[in-house]
């Protein structure tokens, strides 16, 4: 498999009608019970409110999106955690944890991509990943893809976007052709095998001078690593449960190292 790390986030009444048709955003594995995507996933625009974790099941260790592999790892969701200061209609801090009801065992096909501890510099070749439209507009891919964009100058993305934040980062071409699409978001940009960024926004899908838009993984370690000491590692519990601060520590995180 190209991106061990990689999930596939769906929703479970999606997914009952039949098998992959419940996607709707990837995520990225960073312990044996943590996933990282993007907040916007799971935002409900007809509620005009967040889902809960127990509408949410997480597929992991498969290339098909509609196919299950021998290596295909299922999870429901045991608690969601976004951002506090998450804003849906900038998508600044557009990143979540999902805390899921079970252990990935290291000796499958599913591991953790480190988080990164540097800012890498503009023109570092990177990987997106995803099972995400080809096209604006287009249908999702049923197998997954990966494409190698570069990291986008702060400058350039300003022109493309207007002042974004720190905690926002751009990949891709700015002559277009290569980019995260829909159904893609919340996965990862992965730069010398460490995670950089998650998938949030941009313009058309591989429109000249609209880069993707990515949240800045850096940004955020200590708020990842806050919420991750706050879990209950020895708990298994599906349902909707609201963040709550548990006293045991058992999580390991996989740090990269240079």
């Amino acid at each position: 498999m190209e991106a061990p790390y990689q999930v596939s986030v769906r929703l479970v009444q999606r997914e009952n009608g039949k098998y992959g048709s419940g996607h709707i955003c990837g995520g990225v594995v960073i312990t044996q019970r943590l996933i990282v995507s993007a907040a916007h996933c799971t935002f409900a625009p007809k509620k005009k409110g967040f889902r809960r974790a127990r509408e949410y099941v997480l597929i992991m260790g498969s290339t098909f999106l509609s196919k299950k592999d021998t290596t295909t790892l299922q999870y429901n969701v045991q608690m969601v955690v976004n951002h506090p200061s998450y804003d849906h209609e900038t998508y600044i801090n557009d990143i979540t944890l999902f805390f899921i009801n079970g252990y990935i065992p290291w000796n499958s096909e599913v591991t953790a991509l480190p988080l990164s501890t540097r800012q890498y510099s503009v023109g570092t070749k990177c990987v997106v990943s995803g099972w995400g439209s080809q096209e604006t507009g287009g249908s999702r891919s049923n197998s997954l893809q990966a494409a190698e964009i570069p990291i986008i100058s702060r400058a350039e993305c300003i022109r493309s976007y207007g002042n974004i934040p720190v905690t926002q980062i751009c990949a891709g071409y700015m002559h277009g052709g290569t980019d995260s699409c829909q159904g893609d978001s919340g996965g990862p940009l992965q730069c010398h095998n460490t995670l950089v960024g998650i998938v949030s926004y941009g313009g058309k899908c591989a429109e000249k001078d609209y880069p993707g838009v990515y949240t800045n993984v850096i940004k955020y370690t200590n708020w990842i690593y806050r919420i991750n000491n706050s879990f209950d590692y020895s708990i298994y519990k599906n349902g909707s449960l609201q963040l709550t601060v548990w006293p045991t520590i058992l999580a390991v995180f996989i740090l990269a190292s240079y």
